[in-house]
């Protein structure tokens, strides 16, 4: 009996101790991990295989395959742009070494890249466009041949007096053959030779002046058939059209012919860089070219008053 008194005074004490402890609130705080109970886990340890099985392991891997290394790749330059800092306020003057060059960048003129595409046939002089060089000029400035009537005022201008010089022969009175074009003049004379002068831009410098020797035979055909010029313009024949033909360069520059040959009786003087000559309606041309030349290239200037 006392026994059993005992007991329930010792459970009414445990609840009564139970009743005591705080209760949880609606956002209760979970204990820190070194309050949670803690338990040791045991791995069980694998047995190490027998050496027929480490045997049979090896035998069944495939070893990985030895790369042989490539060649050294060559870095591709790109062009970006630059971010950084500037080494130096806006406005700061740069300077230059004396020992560094500045960087210079050509390119090929019209006239050259125009010479290259079409070359004149036989001809090995400088390219469409280039001026000869001045022709030598007495000390004095005296000519000891005497310059034509009607060239006079022409060969006082100072930039065809350093081109041609004084005149290396008397003037002739002969019968010159010209034709007039779309973009220029050719004319004839009686030693065959040809000068073909160019007189807007077109394919050539407009002053550019040719110089060829007249091939052109009875056996030859006058014209070529299936070149059609449009109304009312012409296909130039004979010496002047084998010419025309034959070089792409003089062929754009003065395009069709406008009028049939014309032979008048004019006047001609060779100089010592070219000569002077004067066409059908009295104006005069001066032409800086080479006249020892069977084929040449340079200069022109007129139509001139006299």
């Amino acid at each position: 009996m006392r026994f059993g008194r005992v007991m329930l005074i010792g459970l009414v004490a445990a609840l009564s101790a139970c009743s005591a402890l705080p209760q949880p609130s609606g956002d209760a705080i979970l204990p820190n991990f070194e309050a949670l109970p803690k338990a040791l886990a045991t791995l069980p340890r694998t047995p190490t295989p027998d050496p027929a099985v480490q045997a049979a392991t090896r035998d069944t891997h495939t070893p990985m395959p030895s790369l042989t290394p490539s060649a050294t790749s060559t870095a591709t330059p790109v062009r970006g742009v630059f971010m950084g800092a500037a080494t130096a306020p806006l406005g700061t003057p740069s300077t230059r070494s004396s020992l560094q060059a500045p960087l210079i960048i050509t390119q090929p003129s019209l006239a050259t890249t125009r010479q290259a595409a079409n070359p004149i046939s036989g001809v090995n002089v400088p390219l469409i466009g280039a001026n000869p060089p001045p022709a030598p000029i007495a000390p004095s400035g005296q000519c000891s041949v005497p310059i034509a009537a009607p060239f006079v005022r022409a060969a006082s201008d100072p930039n065809i007096r350093p081109r041609l010089g004084c005149p290396r022969a008397e003037p002739i009175s002969l019968t010159i053959v010209t034709q007039p074009f779309e973009r220029g003049l050719m004319f004839w004379r009686d030693t065959r030779e040809i000068y073909v002068l160019a007189l807007q831009a077109r394919g050539a410098a407009a002053n550019t002046a040719w110089k060829f020797t007249d091939g052109w035979t009875e056996a030859q055909p006058e014209r070529d058939p299936s070149l059609q010029p449009p109304e009312p313009l012409l296909q130039p024949i004979r010496g002047f059209g084998a010419i025309w033909r034959a070089n792409p360069a003089v062929r754009e520059a003065l395009g069709w012919a406008v009028a049939a040959e014309q032979p008048y009786n004019g006047l001609w003087q060779v100089f010592e860089g070219g000569l002077m000559l004067s066409g059908n309606d009295g104006t005069v041309y001066a032409v800086a070219v080479d006249t020892n030349a069977p084929t040449a290239i340079g200069v022109h200037f007129g139509a001139l008053s006299p």
